[in-house]
């Protein structure tokens, strides 16, 4: 199984004909470190997309714990932003991101958007990898929606009935939001509580801030 594989068992009719950059593969465990040695290749596809009409690039990861489950999948989106931060000064991390604010991560001047496939997600998700045990990580300019804008808001309520007639149902309030912070990990259920990864795991903070989104209904 390949991530062109998965986007062809897609019933997104986007992703079919996107027209990719040149993807990277991190090998082991120590993302912080492979992902660096590859900022320039990053910075050229966001610096560049535009003009190339590029959809996205992924990043594979190959080291199977790192998306095993969704735990794993949730420090593996922590360590990436925050590895993000330190290769673009443009990147941040805000301390306490409400949804109705609007956040993404800027690389070279484009908007970028993060959609993640993992092995730790069922048959059910739009995220399942088919039993692949790698992650991929497709990373997206916010210039393919500009460009493919017309097209995306006549599918869109087509694209959200397709995913739910294969038993795929995903989260429409989840995926309109403003602030791409609150989607950069998405919960197993088709309706569940935003997933707050850019809180340390296990912290108090992370557990109050947890608790005050479920109970705000998000």
């Amino acid at each position: 199984m390949s991530f062109e594989e998965i986007t062809k068992k897609s019933y997104c009719p986007f992703a079919k004909p996107s027209k990719m950059g040149p993807g990277i593969t991190i090998r082991t465990d120590d993302v912080e470190n492979e992902l660096t040695r590859h900022r320039e290749i990053i910075a050229d596809f966001f610096r560049t997309a535009s003009e190339r009409s590029l959809d996205g690039m992924i990043i594979t990861f190959e080291e199977p714990t790192l998306g095993i489950t969704l735990d794993a999948l949730t420090d593996l989106t922590r360590r990436f932003y925050t590895t993000l931060t330190r290769m673009f000064s443009s990147v941040y991390i805000p301390d306490d991101p409400q949804p109705d604010e609007r956040w993404y991560a800027m690389i070279e001047g484009e908007m970028t958007f993060l959609v993640s496939f993992a092995p730790c997600y069922p048959e059910t998700s739009p995220r399942y990898t088919y039993g692949d045990q790698r992650t991929y990580f497709l990373l997206q300019p916010a210039s393919t929606f500009v460009r493919n804008a017309k097209f995306i808001d006549r599918q869109r309520t087509g694209i959200q009935r397709a995913f739910a007639a294969v038993g795929k149902p995903y989260d429409a309030e989840l995926a309109n939001l403003e602030n791409d912070i609150f989607k950069a990990v998405m919960p197993m259920d088709p309706v569940g509580d935003h997933i707050a990864w850019w809180l340390p795991e296990g912290s108090s903070t992370a557990r109050e801030q947890q608790d005050r989104l479920v109970h705000a209904g998000l």
